[in-house]
């Protein structure tokens, strides 16, 4: 096998003991050998530095995959720390990467998320490698993050494949306070909410009232309108479904029987919906609301100050920005409050990750793809991989709470000439991410840090629930299809609904259609996977 170079061997070893010592901790998942472990394996491998790099042949399941090409100075500097070269190749369509696994000609490496199961698919002995078995053999001593790989084991071999990006662990959101954990809030009118005497607005009944004061007092402006994607027909991702303690899709979590449902059957559920109706009943929101074809008709409300709330979540920056280059006035303001907090407001956390990166058996350098892995997946790797070289990109800050940039980093153009994306390069956590949009500058800052302060105290983390996921063309995921369809359709006579005893109707009748589809059988089903998940996850 290629042996890795020496001077590769020891730069990575120096790296990852500063990390360690200056880090204090850890921010995902890490190397455990120690410093002499690693001195012996760079002196045992010899000096080669007069080999040529090794290329590793990349499939990215991603047909919007913005980075053709593994260049720029950060995937350059990601090289040099490995040994390892990579050639990119990026989805024409989603039909390249299933005709791979049933040829089984799979490329060295493969990056993709879970949509058509390719995540499940591919976590398999006879196509990939097992993240154990690979560095157990070509990186002996190295070992992750139990708290994320248990996630991803299989309950066939009880082995993990990958470990997607996109997933912290709690304890790791609770270390970094400047992990943001995103509340979406109300966008309003600066000026006319400062007109009306600034009114205290704590809950969502305090949200309406206001929203009743400006259609009494500005008869010509829509009191909201609501971003076409976050309507909650059929999206389910409306910003109130948090405030009302609810989740936005899939399956839903109660705590108290520690039980899973197919979402719209969750406590609480007609409150949002009667909810959502009023707004309709006493005219606060437009029926045309619900039949844009897409978002930019909605924003046309907002870019024109024809509106004075705009339901997307904390969207005042996007607004004022457009709004300049329009020449209207910069009116929008962020309303920095988690509605209904001191009751129902709850953020059921059933993240899992995002994408992974698997090592096929075709590999043709599997030790080389161990040293990759290897890198990646330490602190110093993960944080290279998404915000840039360290010394030159950003450093830490001064208490080593959050990454300071420098200030070309939010140039788009500037990223991408370096290699950057904002969905980093094959590794990461989802506090590498909401670190990198952290700004101390930031006009809010205060109120940001205190909503994801407020957050992480009322969020459950159920990341069994988010196993929940039936086979492809499996009896559970044709129940799902139709019951998903179903509820585009019946959400809408639920919304619009002439009264409220009429909303209440629309509602049960829904949930009755849901049981005729099979969802009884669906929830027996997912209750079962649940069990299963949380069961592998607790070994």
């Amino acid at each position: 096998m290629r042996k890795i170079k020496k001077s590769i061997g020891i730069l990575l070893a120096i790296s990852m003991l500063v990390s360690l010592c200056a880090c204090g901790g850890t921010s995902g998942t890490q190397g455990n050998e120690t410093t002499e472990q690693l001195k012996e394996k760079t002196t045992e491998s010899g000096d080669s530095s007069s080999e040529e790099q090794v290329t590793l042949d990349l499939f990215v399941n991603h047909t919007w995959w913005p980075l053709q090409s593994w260049s720029g100075s950060v995937p350059e500097y990601i090289t040099d720390q490995t040994g390892v070269n990579i050639n990119v190749t990026v989805a024409a369509d989603s039909q390249q990467l299933p005709l791979m696994i049933s040829s089984g000609e799979l490329p060295d490496l493969i990056y993709t998320d879970n949509t058509g199961n390719m995540i499940s698919l591919l976590s398999d002995p006879d196509l990939c490698w097992s993240w154990e078995d690979l560095m157990s053999e070509y990186n002996p001593g190295y070992t992750f993050d139990e708290g994320r790989a248990k996630i991803y084991r299989m309950d066939t071999d009880g082995k993990f494949y990958t470990i997607r990006n996109n997933y912290s662990t709690p304890e790791e959101l609770e270390e970094y306070d400047a992990a943001l954990v995103g509340v979406t809030v109300p966008t309003i009118r600066k000026s006319i909410y400062e007109e009306l005497g600034s009114p205290e607005i704590k809950t969502t009944e305090d949200f309406y009232n206001l929203l009743i004061e400006v259609k009494n007092k500005y008869p010509n402006l829509i009191p909201c309108v609501f971003n076409t994607n976050w309507t909650g027909a059929g999206q389910t991702s409306c910003q109130f479904l948090t405030d009302f303690g609810l989740v936005n899709a899939d399956f839903a979590y109660d705590e108290d029987k520690d039980e899973v449902c197919y979402y719209i059957f969750q406590d609480g559920r007609l409150d949002y919906y009667k909810f959502m109706n009023r707004l309709y009943r006493e005219g606060l929101m437009i029926a045309e609301n619900y039949a844009f074809n897409n978002e930019d008709e909605s924003y046309q409300y907002a870019y024109n100050l024809q509106c004075f709330a705009y339901i997307k979540g904390s969207n005042a920056k996007e607004l004022n920005q457009e709004c300049a280059t329009l020449g209207t006035d910069q009116d929008w303001m962020d309303l920095h409050v988690a509605l209904n907090y001191d009751t129902s407001w709850k953020n059921y956390d059933r993240n899992i990750g995002w994408s992974g990166l698997f090592i096929s058996k075709n590999c043709k350098d599997p030790e080389a793809a161990a040293t990759l892995l290897g890198y990646l997946f330490s602190d110093e790797g993960m944080r290279t991989a998404f915000w840039g070289i360290e010394g030159e990109m950003w450093n830490w800050s001064e208490d080593n709470k959050y990454p300071v940039f420098c200030k070309e980093y939010t140039d788009n153009e500037w990223q991408e000439k370096n290699g950057l994306t904002e969905w980093g390069l094959l590794s990461g956590t989802w506090a590498t991410e909401r670190l990198a949009n952290y700004n101390p500058d930031d006009e809010y800052v205060d109120e940001l840090l205190m909503l994801s302060n407020q957050a992480k105290e009322k969020t459950v983390s159920c990341p069994a629930v988010g196993l929940v996921i039936p086979d492809a063309d499996s009896d559970e995921q044709t129940i799902k299809s139709k019951l998903d369809t179903m509820v585009t359709n019946e959400e809408m006579k639920i919304f619009l609904a002439e009264s409220e005893d009429a909303c209440e109707k629309a509602y049960n009748d829904m949930l009755n259609l849901a049981r005729e589809q099979g969802a009884d059988n669906l929830n027996a089903w997912a209750n079962e996977m649940y069990q299963a998940a949380k069961a592998t996850m607790e070994n």
